[in-house]
This record gives C-alpha cells, sequence and structure tokens, in this order.
C-alpha cells in the first residue's frame, strides 16, 4: 500500500514538473495525457495510469526540482540532451538516492526512476501518451491500476 501512495506521488511529480519551463520550443503537445507508471524490480508491479491535462503553458522541457541549501534531500542535475530533464536527489538522513531521466518527443515522453536505498533498490519506468484534447472533466482524475 505504501508504494501505491508513492506511485501516486511519483505520477503527480512527472506531471507537475512539467509546469516550470525553460525559453525554448516545446517538447510536448498541449492536451490530455495518459501516464503510465510500473515498477520493473525488485517486483513487477502493476502498471498504475493517471490522466493529466497540460496545457501550452506546460509544454517546454521541465526544470529539475528545487532544493535549498539547508534541505536533507539535496538535488543536482545531471547532463541531459534539450528535450530531456534528468537529476539525481540525494537524501541523507534517510540514506536514499533517486536517479530521474525522462525523455519528451511531442506526442509522448518516457522515463525512468531508480530509488536505491541501504537495503533495496527500486526501478521505475514511465511512459506517457497524448490521447486527445482537454475537457471539463477533472485533471485530478483517480489513479486506477490496470493489470496487464
Amino acid at each position: 500500500m505504501r508504494f501505491r501512495y508513492f506511485f501516486a506521488a511519483s505520477i503527480a511529480f512527472a506531471v507537475l514538473t512539467a509546469g516550470s519551463a525553460y525559453a525554448q520550443a516545446a517538447v510536448m503537445v498541449p492536451g490530455l495525457w495518459e501516464i503510465t507508471v510500473q515498477t520493473r524490480s525488485p517486483i513487477v508491479g502493476p502498471p498504475i495510469t493517471h490522466t493529466a491535462c497540460i496545457d501550452k503553458t506546460h509544454v517546454t522541457r521541465p526544470d529539475p526540482p528545487k532544493s535549498r541549501a539547508s534541505d536533507d534531500c539535496q538535488v543536482t542535475p545531471d547532463a541531459s540532451a534539450a528535450n530531456e530533464t534528468a537529476y539525481t536527489v540525494r537524501c541523507v538522513k534517510g540514506n536514499v538516492t533517486t536517479t530521474s531521466r525522462f525523455i519528451y518527443s511531442g506526442d509522448h515522453f518516457d522515463g525512468t526512476v531508480t530509488i536505491v536505498r541501504a537495503n533495496d533498490e527500486v526501478h521505475q519506468v514511465y511512459t506517457a501518451r497524448h490521447i486527445g484534447d482537454c475537457d471539463d472533466s477533472p485533471v485530478d482524475a483517480p489513479v486506477t491500476s490496470t493489470a496487464q
């Protein structure tokens, strides 16, 4: 159950990071997106899918999240191409390191997240695709799990 909440938060984070933009050409198509995350190890979990509306102001390459010098978790941007966002988050107190990389390709994006803790490592794969125009339905649709 704890991982389900983590996946939901991860999906929300992936969508929200699309909100802070660089001054460059769009790397995503605005509209309704279907975003799926799946844990690949240590166990293969069911994919969790969420839909989100991404408007025209949020379709450029997202910045990595920000951290303050006083924060336990520090964010370090990693080298990446113009259509990528890549960063590492290191948390000293929890002894956790998370590495994220997302590649944006207009009508879809893919990403990987690796979470390394003292005793285990979790690998997640993100896939997202543009599925149409946004309508008046709520943007915060519930997270659903789809077995494959």
